[in-house]
């Protein structure tokens, strides 16, 4: 990542500026990531150099407040970034935003004086999340807590400051009184050398993260928890800097558009992966021409790309319909029977299947010589595979239900 070496900063640009700059500086990267993705594998997480590059180039910053040194921009900027990372490189885009994405979550969750707290930090605030309630906490006679416990699948750790995940909270009788969410400084945890060996995402860094008898400040626990939404502290609390509607949006709706942009970049990068097979590959029964040639490869690409766009036009509109409700929420006018944020999520997840639909059509366009171990389209299917696998796959069902009853409720 030598490239970004001169890179300058963003002073006496407006947030378009940035924004613009921003995309352009991760595009710039595509070409290298591609280049690395063997290397991240092996490492099971992207290098040591290439987390100095995104330091540098801001990427770490876009969604943290000015007062903590951030650039606090907006969703669409920050998921354009994921896109291309994933573009390039999946599993370096899965580790990036599934470290980066929370602050907007810590300054939701906390007052002003507890933020300040955790951002007071000489690195960029990374924070990787883990959402099973795993592990056990006990409250100790000063107040604070004591937690321990394995937190498995933290993607984004390797480079994290923090560690943000949920436990069961014990009674001092030991009984369990509900899951509480907290947040761990580095100096906390442990992380244990056990990622690489599955399916895809096999340089995503999501490692397992080992608390023993951690002592976590009260300041840093939510209790009760179990319906969790970070959207916790009042207003008049942290109004003073918080003056973007990021802060405001919801916690779930959010995550559900992280794993959208990701897969949709993905994607992306099988697209212009078969543009380049498409221009060099032959079809394989006569007559025989350049794929690009051959009306079956014309309508397979064409139609793959169709689905693309659309998907990228949906998630687009879900980033503004999360955005708006943000705005409400900020400015005291949100109504509880407005569907924006549950649509945010449901479209993300259309978002979601409309890729895998293309990315199927895209394994056609490519073939079998491109599938071998070691080719860049074996990974992105490897990588959107296990994607699919995810535990946000479960929730969809369930949202399509609430959906419709909020939907008949409103009408």
């Amino acid at each position: 990542m030598n490239k970004l070496a001169a890179i300058q900063p963003f002073a006496a640009i407006d947030d378009e500026g940035i924004s613009k700059a921003l995309i352009q500086r991760v595009r710039d990267m595509i070409p290298e990531l591609v280049a690395r993705q063997a290397e991240t594998e092996e490492r099971t997480h992207y290098a040591p150099d290439t987390h100095k590059a995104f330091a540098e180039a801001g990427f770490y910053d876009i969604m943290v407040p000015k007062e903590f040194g951030g650039l606090d921009l907006d969703v669409k900027t920050y998921y354009q970034v994921v896109m291309a990372l994933c573009e390039g490189c999946p599993s370096t885009g899965w580790q990036y935003c599934l470290g980066s994405a929370h602050a907007v979550t810590i300054c939701g969750m906390y007052d002003l004086a507890t933020q300040r707290q955790i951002f007071d930090i000489d690195e960029p605030f990374i924070c990787a999340v883990t959402a099973k309630p795993q592990g056990q906490a006990r409250r100790r006679p000063d107040g604070d807590w004591e937690i321990s416990g394995d937190f498995n699948y933290a993607s984004g750790i390797p480079y994290s400051s923090h560690f943000m995940s949920h436990t069961i909270a014990l009674d001092a009788d030991g009984k369990p009184e509900g899951v509480m969410t907290f947040v761990a400084p580095r100096s906390e945890w442990t992380m244990l050398d056990d990622w690489g060996g599955s399916l895809g995402q096999k340089g995503s860094g999501s490692n397992s993260v080992r608390l023993d008898k951690a002592h976590i400040p009260a300041a840093f626990v939510r209790e009760n928890t179990q319906h969790f939404d970070h959207r916790l502290v009042p207003m008049n609390e942290a109004s003073a800097h918080l003056d973007n509607p990021i802060y405001y949006g919801g916690t779930r709706s959010l995550w559900m558009l992280e794993p959208a942009a990701m897969i949709l970049g993905m994607v992306k990068g099988a697209q212009a992966e078969c543009a380049t097979l498409m221009t060099t590959k032959t079809n394989p029964v006569p007559p025989i021409t350049l794929k690009m040639d051959n009306p079956d490869f014309q309508r397979w690409y064409g139609a793959a790309a169709a689905k693309i766009a659309t998907a990228e036009a949906a998630f687009y509109d879900a980033c503004d319909k999360w955005t708006e409700d943000g705005r409400k929420n900020m400015l005291g006018q949100r109504d509880p029977a407005d569907n924006l944020e549950m649509l945010s999520i449901v479209i993300s997840g259309e978002v979601m299947e409309i890729c895998w639909d293309a990315m199927q059509l895209l394994y056609r366009v490519a073939g079998t010589s491109p599938m071998f171990d070691g080719q860049r389209m074996q990974r992105i299917y490897r990588d959107i595979s296990t994607a699919r696998s995810h535990g946000f796959n479960t929730r969809f069902d369930g949202l399509h239900r609430d959906l419709t009853s909020h939907l008949l409720k409103a009408s």
